[in-house]
């Protein structure tokens, strides 16, 4: 089965199996990454996010930590669209 140019199959059951080559062409892809600066009250530190992946985000205490993070992130949100068949919005579309 191929979905936005990426590959899964099909397991008995007839869900899709996620690749593994899937996640890594998927994670290489150039997907914007907004750093934020976390007030005190928000627990200090960054926040960083894809817009364009609904909920994808995640913090740490320095920009790379958070950026860290977000790439297990990521690798998470496009694991459980592929293995529900969820649509994955591609860099570059609106």
């Amino acid at each position: 089965m191929k979905k936005n140019g990426i590959v899964t199959k099909k397991k008995p059951s007839g869900r899709a199996a996620v690749r593994k080559d899937s996640l890594q062409k998927l994670i290489a892809l150039p997907y914007k990454i907004e750093l934020l600066p976390l007030s005190k009250e928000d627990g200090s530190g960054f926040l960083a996010m894809v817009p364009l992946l609904k909920g994808c985000q995640s913090d740490g205490s320095t920009p790379d930590e958070a950026i860290h993070n977000l790439r297990e992130a990521q690798k998470a949100w496009f694991a459980s669209a592929l293995k529900n068949d969820d649509p994955i919005p591609l860099p570059g579309q609106i």
